[in-house]
């Protein structure tokens, strides 16, 4: 840990140090039993490591408090988070009037990784620097803040982007490319004949096809493309959207028919039989005179009924 060398005080004398530890000693013989019940973590830290450790620490970190005496919450700290827990605390030592939030992961001893929200802040003891970290515990906060996310931008048959989380994105791609920062395209589809698909096999296998023409899409988009942030979405029953910024009219022709190809040469899993289906779709790229994206959705679902109306399983471009 070399760049704790940053901390050190070369000059620090021996007498401060003991001026420094006394005081912590005092103040865990006086106040450990308060700390011990604070619902959140309690780090009292020179810029050696850790002098005194509450009983929400200990079990955050899961380590005894003898244990913990002398480490360092570097540590702890998860590698991808390590500079930043560093920086916080260096700019905490040298500033007795800063004061930090920073969230980090924490690698504890079993495997295990929590999400930990740490405030630092210095104490006004004699000697060397001291300050403290409070810890709280935002993992399960982060958890259902994430799924509540998930919840409103997702379809939840289909795990695709939903209709309006696609178009809240499509008009951001819109306003790039009506400023000439990048070319915007989108492809339109739908499968063939889906109601067949559910007055034969029941609605249950309609939602089996659907969810696989999902994962096809994603793993399309994952392994197909090297465009910046596409997005795959479901429009309303059986029809989908793909939005494409950076491709032109051309590339998102060879894309839509390359995954029509793809989901046309794929058996789907139905409880009993494996199914084939087929899709038609229109593409239709920016164009200096749309309005607004309305106008290139209008264009792209021309597309897609022409491309059904000359037979289905085909890509149209819009005119």
């Amino acid at each position: 840990m070399d760049d704790l060398d940053l901390f050190a005080d070369d000059g620090d004398a021996a007498e401060a140090a003991s001026l420094t530890q006394q005081a912590i000693v005092d103040t865990q013989q006086n106040l450990g039993k308060m700390l011990d019940l604070m619902p959140i973590g309690l780090l009292i830290h020179t810029q050696q490591g850790i002098v005194f450790a509450n009983r929400q620490a200990c079990s955050f970190l899961q380590a005894e408090p003898a244990i913990l005496r002398g480490q360092h919450l570097l540590d702890y700290a998860a590698t991808g988070d390590v500079d930043a827990v560093s920086h916080a605390l260096r700019l905490t030592f040298t500033d007795p009037d800063s004061s930090f939030d920073i969230d980090c992961a924490i690698e504890r001893p079993d495997g295990s990784s929590r999400l930990m929200k740490l405030t630092t802040g210095s104490l006004p003891w004699a000697g060397n620097p001291v300050i403290q970290v409070l810890m709280q515990d935002i993992t399960d906060q982060k958890r259902a803040e994430v799924s509540l996310r998930q919840m409103t931008i997702t379809d939840e048959l289909t795990g695709a982007y939903n209709r309006r989380h696609a178009l809240y994105e499509a008009g951001l791609h819109f306003d790039s490319a009506v400023a000439g920062r990048a070319p915007l395209s989108i492809v339109m589809l739908d499968i063939d004949h889906f109601k067949r698909v559910n007055d034969t096999y029941g609605h249950d296998a309609g939602d089996c096809v659907l969810k696989a023409l999902a994962r096809l899409a994603h793993q399309f988009l994952a392994t197909n493309t090297k465009l910046d942030s596409p997005l795959f979405a479901r429009f309303g029953g059986e029809e989908f959207l793909f939005l494409l910024p950076g491709a032109g009219d051309q590339s998102a022709f060879e894309f839509a028919d390359a995954f029509r190809q793809r989901v046309a040469v794929t058996a789907i899993d139905l409880p009993g039989t494996k199914l084939k289906v087929t899709l038609s779709a229109g593409t239709a790229g920016f164009r200096a005179g749309d309005t607004s994206f309305d106008t290139m959705l209008k264009r792209a679902d021309t597309a897609l009924y022409i491309a059904k109306a000359e037979g289905r399983n085909r890509v149209c471009p819009s005119d």
